[in-house]
Order: structure tokens, then sequence, then C-alpha cells
């Protein structure tokens, strides 16, 4: 059976976790609580002094019992929280699951977001894992390529006071460490395989809104003219995340295709998923792959297998990426303190399959 003083400690404690009383506001005076609980001064006085191995409590000249909040220390956060543009499709499943084996291993877990191409969910997503109190965050803005110095997400981000890391994007101006691959340099090695295979009228359909993009559009573009080449303005096509519904490998293809008689004998895409619906779209125009145009792309996604014929791309080091950027958050929370932001960059790698055709 609880004492008196066990039935006004836990009436007073009622009144702390429900939030009647908040940190900083005076609890109801010792009279007033004897008469509430028909017990005696003294009950009160040694309930209070039982509360105050929990919570800080006061007495103040003229005020009466302040509550001041809780005496333990709250425990650290064991959770970092992972947001990108979609957690289901191309990369990211694997990826994620690369940061969940490494963030794991170190002890921590994952609250993960859906920014789903919408810049105020993303923010909104960020704010409130904060609000939950996280111990770092793994980001990719989902529009890289216009996230510049100024830009209201690196202000927010470089007041949230928690380690960053950033994947597939190194954004300046962001106090960030990053793990991205060398896009410029993917697009430099696409020109060279493909001017080995014998083309000279490439094509490139790009994400304007993505650094990844950018850079793998300036790749091919440099890669083309170290060999004396031209990438025509006719031959390229971006589009951003904004062009939604459009399907952006149907679009763009068809854009290219109608823009000249003399049409690119090969198109470099963005990921493997615009080129897939790439594939589709050329056979109902009666085109085939490689025969009558050839086909290549990044990511090495499971699907670029079970096309036909296989595509031709660049591997995406998804899983790698991801227990990377888990082992870099682990090194700025770990005993060390490793605060200092770096970044890693992985170098690329061509999986040659089927949709590219030798003219040589």
């Amino acid at each position: 059976m609880s004492t008196k003083h066990q039935k006004a400690s836990d009436y007073i404690e009622r009144l702390i976790l429900d939030g009647t009383v908040s940190p900083g506001e005076v609890l109801p005076g010792e009279l007033e609580l004897s008469r509430t609980l028909d017990v005696s001064r003294n009950t009160i006085r040694h309930a209070l002094e039982q509360l105050s191995k929990k919570y800080r409590i006061e007495r103040t000249p003229g005020r009466g019992t302040v509550f001041l909040g809780d005496t333990a220390e709250t425990p650290p956060s064991r959770a970092i929280g992972i947001i990108n543009s979609s957690l289901m499709y191309t990369i990211y499943p694997e990826l994620i699951h690369g940061v969940e084996d490494g963030l794991y291993r170190g002890g921590y877990t994952m609250i993960l977001a859906n920014g789903n191409y919408d810049p105020e969910k993303e923010r909104e997503s960020i704010r409130r894992m904060l609000n939950q109190g996280i111990s770092g965050l793994i980001v990719e803005p989902m529009a890289s390529a216009s996230v510049t110095p100024g830009n209201r997400f690196i202000t927010d981000l470089n007041k949230a006071g928690v380690p960053i890391i950033t994947t597939n994007c190194m954004i300046e101006g962001l106090s960030a460490s990053y793990i991205t691959l060398d896009d410029e340099q993917i697009g430099r090695m696409a020109a060279e395989h493909l001017i080995e295979q014998g083309h000279r009228r490439v094509g490139c359909v790009y994400k304007r809104d993505n650094q990844a993009g950018i850079l793998r559009l300036n790749g091919l573009r440099a890669g083309l003219e170290a060999a004396g080449l031209t990438l025509q303005e006719e031959f390229t096509c971006g589009y951003a995340q904004e062009d939604e519904p459009l399907v952006p490998g149907t679009w763009c293809t068809r854009q290219i295709m109608e823009k000249s008689a003399e049409r690119p004998t090969v198109i470099f895409y963005f990921n493997d998923q615009v080129a897939i619906q790439a594939y589709e779209t050329l056979r109902e125009d009666g085109l085939k792959i490689p025969e009558d145009i050839s086909v290549i792309a990044v990511d090495n996604i499971p699907e670029s297998t079970h096309v036909s014929p296989g595509l031709t791309t660049f591997n995406h080091p998804k899983y790698l990426m991801g227990k990377i950027a888990a082992e870099m958050m682990l090194a700025r929370l770990g005993p060390h303190n490793d605060s200092l932001a770096y970044g890693v960059t992985m170098k690329p790698e061509l999986v040659v399959r089927g949709s590219v055709r030798s003219l040589k």
C-alpha cells in the first residue's frame, strides 16, 4: 500500500509529467497541496524532497516552489537521419542498405525520410528529424545543382548543430563531409569509349537540376573536344523534376531524334532508369538497339541486365557508398571527434554489355 508521502509525490509528479507545470513555473503551494491531498505540510515537504532527486525543484522566497526541469542528463541520441528524393528507386535502396549496415555496427539506427522531389517537404522532414534529436544527418539534396552559397537549404543545415554527410554531391558553402562519384570523369570515359567504338555523333540526356547530371554533361563535352569533336546542341536535352509528369526517357529521346535529319548514333543517358524508358520509346518508333542507335547510361541497377540487349553502363557502388557514408558519420561522432569535414570521390567503372554498337 502506498504511503501518504508516496501518494503526495505521485500527485506532484503527475503535474510535471502531464505538462500542468512546465519548467520555470511555480508548483502549487504547500498549504494548497496539503488541503487537496488531505495530508500534512510535512508530508508535502517530504514528497518534494524525494522529487528533488529526479527533478530540479527550487524554493524561491516570495515566489514559492519552482520546477526547473529534469535533473537527469538526456542520453545522447543514437539515431542518424537519412533523407533523399526517393527511398525506393534507382540507386537508393542499396545505398540505404549500406548506410544501415554501417550504422548498425557502430551502435546507431536510422530515421528515414523521402523528400519526394518536394523542396518544402525536404526542409520540413529535416526540421522534424532535428527536433527528434538526431545525432547526425546523411542527405542528398533533391536539386543539388541549384544549391549554392546563401541558399536557404545551406543556411538551415549550417545551423543544425549536427555532423552532416552529403551523398552523390559536394555542396559549396555547406559545412559537411561528402561522398560522391567522379561524375565529370564518367562523362569523359563515356566519350572515350564511344569514340573507340567509332561514334562521332553523340547525344546526351542529362538532369539539369542535378549536380551529377551537369558534371557528366561537362565531362562528355570535354572528352569529345579532346578528340576534336563537338557535342551538338541539337543532340542534347536536359530535364528537371519540375518537368513532371513528362517521362524524361521518352520526351528527351524524341526531342533529340526530331531535331535533325542526321540523328546521333548513340545517346548517353543520365541514368539507367531514363535509358530503360528510352528502350521502349525507340522500339515504338521502329528503331533497334544497337543496330539503329546505341545507348549508354550510369548506375548499373539490376534492371540494366534484364533489358535486351543488356545496357552498357557505369557502375554506381551504391552499397559501398552507403557503407562509407556511415563510417564517415561514425568518425565524426566517435571518441576522437573527427569534426573536420572532408570528402571522398569514388572512381567510375564502365560495365560493357550489348547496347553500344561498334561502327568500325
